[in-house]
């Protein structure tokens, strides 16, 4: 339960920063509007995502995983219809915010996982 509090929060962060880094993005209702966004984003892509995934998959195959951005951009238009707290303008702009919100979370849970040691191994 832990370590899904923590995804979400490096999500909702992740979501901050694609807000401050592109203009045609917009996260609302600060933090908390984040963490609400990263929960409907992370069942939109368990639920959508799995199934476009396995549509697409002979095209993330020849891409080498490149057209993931695509996929991951078209969730995030999902999203932005879905709820209040995200604006994209358009796909190019998903697109772009899907790339950001990737390499982001990354960052973000290496650092994370950098500062807080996991205690389940002790």
């Amino acid at each position: 339960m832990r370590a899904l509090g923590i995804r979400i929060v490096v999500l909702a962060l992740a979501f901050l920063v694609v807000d401050a880094v592109m203009d045609t993005v917009t996260v609302s209702g600060g933090f908390f509007g984040a963490v609400g966004l990263a929960v409907v984003y992370g069942l939109v892509s368990a639920i959508l995502g799995t199934l476009l995934r396995l549509l697409a998959l002979p095209l993330v195959l020849i891409t080498v995983g490149l057209f993931e951005f695509v996929i991951n951009a078209v969730l995030l238009l999902v999203t932005d219809w879905l709820t209040n707290w995200l604006e994209v303008d358009g796909f190019l702009s998903a697109l772009g915010a899907a790339v950001i919100l990737a390499v982001t979370s990354v960052v973000l849970g290496l650092i994370l996982r950098m500062l807080v040691p996991d205690t389940r191994h002790s």
